[in-house]
C-alpha cells in the first residue's frame, strides 16, 4: 500500500517536498498544492516551479488542478502532461476553502450534481476526443459530499460512469469542514463500489500515527494507499515508521528544520517573509513537542532569521517529542 503526501496550499512548496523526501523518505508520491485554471491557459511563475521537473527531482510528482470548467480542465491537463511529461493529473474536488467554494471549485463542485455530471461528461469527452493527443491518468481528490454525508451514494454513481483511474477520498462533508469522527460506513460504500469497479482507491483522513495507518491497512486490505497530510507536517518521519523505520529525533528534527529555514532564506532572502514560511509551517510542527512552552514562544517572538534559529534550537534540543 503506497503513502501519498497531501497538497496542502502555502505549506508544501517544492523545497518541503524535496527536503523531505532527502531526510526522511517514505511517501510514494507527492502532490502539488492546486492550480487554479484561468481561460488564458496560463502559468504563473509560481506554480511553473510547483510542477517543474528540475525543482521537484527525485520525487514521484503529481500535478493537482481545481476548476469550474470542464474546457479550462482538458486543456490544462493536456497541455501539462504533454509539457512536463506527467502521466497523472489529480482534479481537486475536496477543497473546503470559503473563497475556494464560493467559485464552485474544489468542494464546491459537489454542491450540484447536475453540474458535477455535466462537468465530468465534457471533460473526458473533450479529453478523447482528441486522438493525437495523449491523455494521462485522471485521479480525482474528493469529500463524501457538500450539505451531507449521505451525498456519497450520488457521487459514487457519477464517479462509476467515467473513466477515473484513482479517487482519493476524505470521508467527511464539506460542512463538517476537519471536525468530527471521519464517516467510514460512508467510506466503505464507496470504497467496496469503486475497487468492484477497478478504480482504485486511497483513504485520506486523521493519520497521524503508524497506528491510525495499521487500522486503515487492515480494514481495507485492497486500498491503493493512503494520503497524509497534517500528520507528515507534524512528524515528517512518520511515513518512513509505517514502513518499518526509525522515529525521527530530536537532533534529525533540527536539521531538516535548519535545512528548510537555509533554503527559504536562499530563496526568498528577506527576513520577514521568511520567518512568516517557518512560522506557518511551524503551526503544525510544535505539536509535536511537548514541556517547552516559553522556548515556543520565544521562537514565535523572534524578529530576524539569525535570532530565530537561535530559539529553534534552543526549542527543539530542550524539548520532549511527543
Amino acid at each position: 500500500m503506497e503513502i501519498y503526501f497531501a497538497p496542502m496550499e502555502g505549506m508544501t512548496p517544492p523545497l518541503l517536498r524535496s527536503l523531505h523526501n532527502e531526510f526522511f523518505g517514505g511517501c510514494d508520491k507527492y502532490f502539488t498544492p492546486f492550480i487554479s485554471t484561468n481561460e488564458n491557459y496560463s502559468l504563473n511563475q509560481k506554480e511553473k516551479k510547483e510542477i517543474d521537473p528540475e525543482c521537484n527531482k527525485g520525487l514521484n510528482l503529481v500535478p493537482q488542478i481545481i476548476s469550474n470548467s470542464a474546457e479550462q480542465s482538458a486543456g490544462y491537463i493536456l497541455d501539462i502532461s504533454e509539457k512536463y511529461g506527467y502521466k497523472e493529473i489529480n482534479i481537486n474536488m475536496g477543497c473546503p476553502s470559503g473563497t475556494v467554494v464560493s467559485k464552485n471549485k474544489g468542494s464546491g463542485m459537489l454542491k450540484d450534481k447536475q453540474f458535477l455530471k455535466a462537468y465530468l461528461d465534457e471533460l473526458f469527452s473533450r479529453l478523447y476526443e482528441q486522438k493525437e493527443r495523449a491523455v494521462p491518468d485522471i485521479s480525482i481528490k474528493t469529500r463524501i459530499g457538500f450539505y451531507s454525508e449521505d451525498e456519497h451514494v450520488e457521487l459514487t454513481e457519477l464517479f462509476l460512469a467515467h473513466p477515473v483511474k484513482q479517487i482519493i477520498i476524505h470521508p467527511r462533508s464539506r460542512t463538517r469542514m476537519y471536525e468530527g469522527s471521519t464517516n467510514m460506513e460512508a467510506f466503505s460504500y464507496m470504497y467496496d463500489a469503486l475497487k468492484g469497479a477497478g478504480i482504485g482507491v486511497v483513504y485520506n483522513g486523521d493519520i497521524k500515527t503508524p497506528e491510525d495507518y495499521a487500522k486503515i491497512a487492515d480494514r481495507y486490505p485492497d486500498l491503493d494507499g493512503v494520503m497524509i497530510g497534517r500528520g507528515l507536517l507534524r512528524d515528517p518521519s512518520l511515513a518512513r515508521r509505517i514502513k518499518g523505520g526509525k522515529c525521527v529525533d530530536n537532533e534529525e528534527y533540527l536539521k531538516y528544520m535548519e535545512a528548510l529555514l537555509d533554503g527559504y532564506m536562499q530563496q526568498i532572502g528577506i527576513d520577514n517573509f521568511v520567518l512568516a514560511k517557518m512560522k506557518d509551517t511551524w503551526s503544525f510542527s510544535a505539536q509535536a513537542f511537548s514541556g517547552n512552552d516559553k522556548g515556543r514562544k520565544e521562537m514565535n517572538k523572534a524578529d530576524s532569521v539569525e535570532s530565530y534559529r537561535v530559539c529553534m534550537r534552543q526549542f527543539i534540543r530542550n524539548s520532549k517529542l511527543l
